[in-house]
C-alpha cells in the first residue's frame, strides 16, 4: 500500500493503535452488526485527507452516522492526541529529534460555518476583513517535525501563545529537551518582552528578527523559517484542514492530531 493511500490502515500502524480503542468496543449483544474500529479509522483518514462531507464518505465506511459519532466519542477521550503521542515517541526513540534548533510559527485557516464563541478557537481575522478564523500555531524540531501545537482564535496575537505552544510540546513527549543547546527561531510577530521572558524561563535561546532590522550578512545567516513553512505545506495536504469547516474545537483538534500523527509516520516508514 502506498503511503498516500488511505484506504485502509496498515497493519504496523493499527498494531499501535487498536489497544487505544479496546475501551470503545461494545460489550453488549444485540443490535446491528458494529462497524469494525479499523474501518471506521479508515473513514476518518478519509475524511482528513480528502476533506469531503460526513455525507459524501464511501459506502464502503459504513454509515456516515457511525463514523462520526465514532469520531467524536474519540476525540472527547483524547484517543487523537495519544495517537499523535505514540508515534512522536517512537520517532524520537528510532530516529531522533533533532532539537537543537527548534522552530515555532502560526498559520491562520479561515472559517467558512456559523460563528462560535472564541472557547472554540475562532475569532474575527483582522487580515482578511474581519472574518471569522483560526489560528494554528506549530513548534517543530529542526527537520520540521511537528513537536506540538495549539489552535486559536484567528484574533489573538502570535506573541501570546508561545507559553501555550511549549506547554504542549511538553505534554506530547518532549523528546527536544535532551538537547544542551536548544535555539528557538521566531518571527518579528513575536518581538516582545514578554516572549523573551517566556522562552528564556523554558530553557532556550531565542531568535528573534526585531522589527525594522536590516538583514545582514544574509550569506552566513541563511533563512531557516522554511523549515517550519514546510510543515504547514505538508498539513495543507489535508484538505479538512485547510478551510476550517469544524464548529468545534474538539473536532478540528482530532483531525490536525491525526494528519500530524500521519505525518510521523510517513517519516517512520
Amino acid at each position: 500500500m502506498k503511503q498516500t493511500d488511505f484506504r485502509d490502515v496498515p497493519d504496523e500502524l493499527w498494531e499501535r493503535i487498536e489497544p487505544l480503542l479496546a475501551p470503545f468496543k461494545r460489550k453488549r449483544s444485540g443490535g446491528s452488526k458494529p462497524l469494525a474500529q479499523r474501518t471506521v479509522l479508515a473513514g476518518i483518514l478519509y475524511k482528513c485527507r480528502t476533506g469531503c462531507q460526513w455525507a459524501m464518505l464511501p459506502a464502503c465506511y459504513g454509515s456516515k452516522s457511525s463514523v462520526h459519532e465514532h469520531f467524536q466519542r474519540w476525540n472527547k477521550a483524547g484517543i487523537m492526541a495519544e495517537i499523535f503521542r505514540i508515534l512522536l515517541a517512537e520517532y524520537g526513540e528510532k530516529v531522533g529529534v533533532d532539537a537543537q534548533w527548534l522552530w515555532t510559527a502560526p498559520c491562520c485557516k479561515p472559517r467558512r460555518a456559523l460563528k462560535k464563541p472564541a472557547t472554540e478557537g475562532l475569532g474575527r481575522n483582522p487580515t482578511d476583513r474581519g472574518r471569522s478564523g483560526g489560528k494554528i500555531h506549530l513548534h517543530v524540531d529542526g527537520q520540521g517535525i511537528p513537536l506540538g501545537v495549539t489552535v486559536t482564535g484567528a484574533n489573538v496575537h502570535d506573541s501570546r501563545l508561545i507559553e501555550a505552544t511549549l506547554k504542549n510540546s511538553r505534554e506530547m513527549g518532549g523528546w527536544f529537551l535532551g538537547s544542551a543547546v536548544r535555539h528557538l527561531c521566531l518571527d518579528k510577530g513575536y518581538d516582545y518582552p514578554r516572549v523573551s521572558e517566556e522562552v528564556y524561563v523554558n530553557g532556550f535561546e531565542e531568535h528573534i528578527r526585531s522589527r525594522g532590522e536590516e538583514v545582514r550578512d544574509r550569506w552566513r545567516t541563511p533563512a531557516r523559517r522554511w523549515v517550519v513553512e514546510r510543515t504547514f505545506a505538508w498539513l495543507k495536504g489535508f484538505r479538512s484542514l485547510r478551510t476550517r469547516y469544524c464548529c468545534y474545537l474538539v473536532n478540528f483538534m482530532g483531525l490536525l492530531y491525526l494528519a500530524l500523527a500521519c505525518i510521523l509516520w510517513r517519516k517512520l516508514v
